[in-house]
C-alpha cells in the first residue's frame, strides 16, 4: 500500500505517478524560500474550508436520485448502492476539480446565450431539464437545432485528455449522452447525433477534444433496463435488512475504485461489501 505522506491514507486511486500525497493534503506551512510562512498556511488552511463548506450546498452534492452520468457506470455494485439511497462513505475527496468544471458549465451556458441574443439566433437550447422516466430526470447542457444533435460538454485534466486522444470517451460517457437524447426525443424533439466536448483543465482550446456518434435509442433502453435488473436484485436480496449482501451485487473493480462514494479503504477484503461500503479491487 502506497500511504499520503501527510493524511497516512492509502494513495488509491494514484492521482499520477510519482505523487505522495493527496491533492487536498498540504504540509503544515506554505514554503518561503527556505522559510515557511504560517500566515500564508493559516490563510490557505481558511480559503480552503470556504470552498468547501460552499461546494457541499451545491445540489450536485445532496443528489440522491440516480443520474445519466451514473447510469452508464460499469459496476452494478455502485449503481444498486445509489438505487438502494446508501449513505456514502468516500466523502474525502478533494472537490476542486469538480467546482472548475461547474464553473466552466455555468460560463459556457451564458456565453452560448448570449451569443444567440446578439446574434439574433433560436439554433441552440443551452441547460434543459429532461425527464427520462419517471424514475430518472437530468440536466443536458446543450442542443444544437439546426443538426439535431445532443451536446455534453466535460472538462478533464492532462492524463484523462491523452487517455481520450489514445482510445476515445469511455462507453460511461457515450451512454451519458444517448440518455440525453432519450429525454430529448421523450419530449418530442428530433435527435440525430450526439457529441461529448472535452475543454482541458490544463491547456488551450486547440486542444479541445470532440466525440460525436449517431444517436441510437437502444444504448439508452438498454442501460435503463440494466438499471432495473440492477434494482429489482437490490430489492429481492432485501440488503436494508440483510447488508452483508451487497457482496453478492456484481461488481467492476479498476482504478476508479478510489473515486467511488462507496469505496471503504478501510475495510478488509475478506469482510466484502455491506451497507458501510466494498473494499474495491
Amino acid at each position: 500500500m502506497i500511504a499520503c505522506v501527510y493524511c497516512g491514507q492509502e494513495m488509491t486511486p494514484l492521482i499520477e505517478e510519482g505523487q505522495t500525497s493527496h491533492p487536498s493534503c498540504a504540509p503544515p506551512f506554505e514554503p518561503l524560500g527556505n522559510e515557511y510562512d504560517p500566515f500564508a498556511a493559516m490563510l490557505k488552511h481558511q480559503l480552503t474550508e470556504i470552498i468547501r463548506w460552499a461546494d457541499s450546498w451545491n445540489p450536485r452534492a445532496k443528489q440522491v436520485e440516480i443520474g445519466p452520468s451514473e447510469i452508464g457506470d460499469p459496476c452494478d455494485r455502485r449503481i444498486g448502492y445509489r438505487l438502494g439511497e446508501v449513505p456514502p462513505v468516500n466523502t474525502q475527496f478533494d472537490p476542486w476539480a469538480a467546482i472548475v468544471g461547474t464553473a466552466v458549465h455555468s460560463w459556457l451556458d451564458q456565453s452560448v446565450r448570449l451569443w444567440m441574443d446578439c446574434h439574433n439566433s433560436e439554433d441552440w437550447s443551452t441547460e434543459t431539464k429532461l425527464s427520462i422516466n419517471k424514475f430518472v430526470q437530468g440536466h443536458s447542457d446543450l442542443f444544437w437545432h439546426e443538426q439535431h444533435t445532443v451536446i455534453d460538454w466535460k472538462t478533464a485534466g492532462p492524463t484523462v485528455m491523452k487517455k481520450l486522444r489514445d482510445g476515445g470517451p469511455s462507453d460511461g460517457y457515450i451512454i451519458q449522452t444517448q440518455i440525453y437524447g432519450y429525454g430529448y426525443e421523450r419530449a418530442g424533439w428530433p435527435v440525430k447525433r450526439v457529441a461529448l466536448v472535452f475543454l482541458p483543465r490544463a491547456g488551450r482550446l486547440k486542444d479541445m477534444y470532440v466525440w460525436t456518434g449517431q444517436y441510437d435509442r437502444s444504448v439508452a433502453e438498454h442501460a435503463l433496463g440494466r438499471m432495473y435488473n440492477i434494482a429489482r436484485k437490490v430489492v429481492s436480496l432485501e440488503t436494508s435488512i440483510h447488508p452483508h449482501k451487497w457482496e453478492q451485487i456484481d461488481a467492476v473493480p479498476s482504478n476508479s475504485c478510489g473515486f467511488c462514494p462507496w469505496y471503504n479503504s478501510m475495510k478488509p477484503k475478506e469482510e466484502g461489501a455491506n451497507d458501510r461500503g466494498c473494499p474495491g479491487r
